[in-house]
């Protein structure tokens, strides 16, 4: 499996990243003032810095890779008289799969922040009213896009809703 490969799959979960539970708060970014221009460009620059992370030499990816290829090899050698389906269950277990691609997701969705953090970006909390109207926009729309810039760009949103340093990092928007 190549670097790139990895890459486009670890990114492709990390952009459709689903909430731990119902009840997470939504976070975005925002910069008071920024053009609806701007704004995509600088959305498209670093989510492009995230996607491109060189993440080959990470821990988490290899014992990713590790685990694929071992259950590719294993797939069908099964223990004499023990039952195929425990056997992979037992790996899956063994491996933490979803821990060790949620370490690979953090590496870049580390880069994709730090590059946001650079252009003067800030983190903010959603509400559950924009939460909701956001949830019935379409992923990609323009709309949707529309309607995360005026919330992102609005410097009295920013400022009432702003994300405390401390606050652990929620379920990303689609910035």
């Amino acid at each position: 499996m190549s670097s790139m490969t990895i890459r486009r799959w670890v990114f492709s979960i990390v952009a459709v990243a689903i909430p731990a539970s119902a009840d997470a708060a939504v976070i975005s970014w925002g910069r008071a003032g920024v053009s609806l221009v701007q704004y995509r460009a600088d959305a498209v620059e670093c989510g492009k810095l995230g996607a491109n992370a060189d993440i080959s030499k990470e821990p988490a990816t290899q014992a990713i890779v590790a685990a694929e290829q071992f259950t590719e090899r294993n797939l069908n050698a099964s223990i004499a008289g023990s039952d195929p389906a425990l056997e992979q269950a037992l790996m899956a277990r063994r491996l933490s799969p979803a821990k060790k691609l949620a370490e690979a997701q953090g590496v870049m969705l580390t880069a994709t922040e730090l590059c946001l953090t650079r252009l003067g970006y800030h983190r903010f909390t959603l509400t559950s009213d924009q939460s909701g109207r956001l949830g019935r926009l379409r992923l990609g729309s323009p709309e949707r896009h529309a309607y995360l810039h005026a919330l992102a760009s609005d410097p009295a949103i920013l400022a009432k809703q702003a994300v405390r340093p401390t606050a652990e990092v929620a379920t990303p928007s689609d910035r």
